[in-house]
């Protein structure tokens, strides 16, 4: 199943609200537990300095210190044969104390225990192995800190909520000014295709009316209407080929898409080009092996098109410029002839259905009208850039960007 562009870029986008929503939370979340328990760590490290410094009264200087701070904390003093003793209780569940090599950490600073009240121990070494123990519980902190993370999970669900909300009204209003827009497109279009097609129908229809009352009666008239007949037909029938594969190129499928040698290609149709054409001067300026990936039927319509357009709007000696380079990331393919060029603010506008730069040209040589805007159409479908510029040799040069193939 394919998903749209739209789909994609709601997606990324709540995914990236939600990591960046979750870090924010969860940095703040643990930073606020750290500094939780660096107070709880400091205090007891206060105490337990206190009972250092007292060697002779260690216990009330504990204690003393205990009261100063009104900490809600354990003392114990634990002897050397094992026996602890309960100095001064706290609202802590202590169920006596820890291991050995705990206890012995706990000289150092202090000590996460975890057990079914969680705490922090600090530890004080006295005479002939004696332990002095001091223990605060961390039970509330990590309550503080799960509900935190609740919260978290709370907050990022309703930001995801609302992201995805305003992306849904982002897309749909979009969506619909697309929509608008195609609408208007298609109404400019088939007011434009029936125009083109009304012209020819109209000479038929005469020329047929003509005929079947028998209103041409010299074999010169009659050939002249079926001349005229067939040339219309012929003008009909390339106008509706030209519409089908800009409708092609519309759509979301396309033909076969390879690696290939877009040097190779532009020089074989200039080599033909320059055969058929012996009045013109053709110089071709093509570098080797340059590769993109694109359909060959695509990319070939564009060259004929481009060269059919300046052998019927260009005199039969105008000179010819094809050039394909190396461009950065890109292949640059330029076509410039030394024609008549464009009118002046042709250059600037937009390429689209049946646009013509020159109103009377195309249907007095024989055109749809369609040659440009299926130019821009397939390199549109290749990932590619199309613009019309002044031609160094005075008319009109076609400039296309393509991608380079990635090795």
């Amino acid at each position: 199943m394919k998903i749209s562009n739209s789909t994609r870029t709601s997606i990324f986008t709540v995914l990236l609200v939600t990591v960046v929503t979750l870090g924010i939370g969860s940095y703040s979340a643990f930073h606020t537990r750290s500094a939780e328990l660096s107070e709880v760590n400091a205090s007891l490290d206060f105490v337990a300095q206190e009972a250092i410094d007292n060697p002779e009264q260690s216990i009330g200087a504990a204690l003393f210190a205990i009261e100063q701070l009104t900490l809600n904390a354990t003392l114990t003093l634990l002897t050397e044969e094992g026996q602890e003793t309960v100095v001064r209780e706290s609202s802590l569940s202590y169920l006596g104390a820890p291991a050995k090599d705990l206890i012995e950490k706990a000289t150092a600073g202090p000590v996460s225990i975890k057990s079914g009240d969680p705490y922090q121990l600090r530890a004080v070494r006295l005479d002939d192995e004696d332990f002095l123990l001091i223990a605060r519980s961390t039970n509330a902190i990590d309550e503080h800190f799960e509900v935190n993370l609740r919260a978290l999970g709370v907050v990022t669900f309703f930001v995801d909520l609302i992201a995805g909300v305003l992306l849904f009204f982002f897309f749909r209003r979009a969506n619909r000014r697309d929509e608008y827009a195609s609408l208007a497109r298609m109404q400019e279009f088939l007011g434009d295709a029936s125009h083109e097609l009304r012209t020819p129908l109209t000479v038929v229809k005469g020329y047929v009316e003509m005929l079947s009352k028998k209103q041409l009666v010299t074999a010169e008239d009659q050939d002249r209407a079926f001349t005229r007949v067939g040339t219309e037909i012929n003008r009909m029938e390339n106008l509706i080929q030209d519409l089908l594969l800009l409708a092609e190129l519309g759509e979301s499928g396309s033909r076969d898409i390879e690696k290939m040698d877009v040097s190779e290609l532009l020089s074989a149709h200039g080599t033909d080009f320059t055969t058929l054409n012996p009045g013109r001067k053709v110089a071709l300026k093509i570098e080797n092996d340059l590769a993109v990936v694109a359909s060959r039927d695509y990319l070939s319509r564009f060259i004929q098109n481009a060269f059919t357009n300046i052998m019927r709007h260009t005199s039969a000696d105008a000179a010819v410029t094809i050039t394909c380079s190396k461009s950065g990331k890109n292949v640059l393919i330029m076509i410039e002839d030394a024609g008549q060029g464009l009118p002046e603010g042709a250059y600037a506008e937009n390429i689209r259905s049946l646009n013509r730069f020159d109103k009377s040209r195309s249907r007095e040589n024989g055109g749809s009208g369609l040659g440009m805007s299926i130019m821009s159409a397939v390199i549109e479908k290749l990932n590619g850039t199309f613009s019309l510029r002044k031609s160094a040799l005075g008319g009109l040069a076609v400039v296309v960007s393509l991608p380079l193939a990635k090795d």
